[in-house]
């Protein structure tokens, strides 16, 4: 199978008597595609924080195709969407674009910028302020963002926040164009119907550990539901 996309091992995170992530350990393959399923404060965020390099672990490490995450080669291979942004509001869809465009050395910026523009359906406001966007176009412009470079490995922490229908609907059809291009995908979401439609694998986090692993072809969302629920009533998480 080779060297792995991105290895989780031991991972544990605490804030000071907080524990967030207690012993997590998974890999995932290049090419897969990953959710990570579990409720407001189970980890999730942190996990991808950690993967990201964001936060630091208390404990484990992580390898990103093998080697260390903060390799600068292994940096220009990862792309983030998460609650942040990291656009800036006083300069065009365009500009941003510009910008972010020279940090990763895009080839050819000029076409790439006017095709992610064109897949997120703003060309029509490519020359307007971000800070005149709405939260959904501004989420859309993000996903433009981190596309813009053809990042081997996708982190998405919960990445349909914000979007109205006709948005998800977009991005979904643009995940699974990632999917189809080969790009390894780790998805943070609640949605498991979603996760369902995308996703080659499942992970359940509760009560900041792993509780489930297993392969959506091996089950469906009702019954990951079902198991999911059980889990939550049985105690596993507080």
């Amino acid at each position: 199978m080779g060297v792995p996309a991105l290895e989780v091992l031991g991972i544990s995170k605490d804030f000071g008597r907080i524990i967030a992530l207690r012993g997590v350990s998974f890999s995932v393959q290049s090419g897969e595609f990953v959710s990570i399923l579990g409720r407001n404060g189970a980890g999730k965020t942190t996990l991808l924080n950690i993967i990201s390099g964001v936060s630091r672990p208390s404990e484990g490490e992580v390898k990103l195709f093998g080697t260390d995450p903060s390799d600068r080669e292994n940096k220009a291979k990862l792309a983030v969407i998460s609650h942040e942004m990291f656009l800036y509001g006083n300069l065009t869809a365009i500009e941003n674009l510009e910008y972010y465009s020279r940090i990763y050395n895009v080839p050819n910026p000029k076409q790439r910028i006017e095709t992610v523009l064109n897949d997120v359906e703003l060309t029509h406001r490519r020359f307007d302020l971000v800070a005149t966007y709405s939260r959904g176009m501004t989420q859309r412009l993000t996903i433009a963002r981190a596309l813009l470079h053809e990042p081997s490995l996708l982190l998405l922490d919960e990445p349909f926040t914000g979007l109205d229908q006709h948005a998800i609907g977009m991005l979904i059809t643009l995940l699974k164009k990632q999917k189809e291009m080969g790009r390894t995908i780790l998805l943070t979401t609640h949605d498991l119907h979603t996760a369902n439609e995308l996703s080659d694998r499942y992970i359940v986090i509760s009560k900041h550990k792993i509780v489930m692993d297993g392969l959506m072809t091996d089950t469906n969302p009702d019954a990951i539901r079902e198991k999911f629920f059980s889990a939550e009533a049985g105690g596993i998480d507080s």
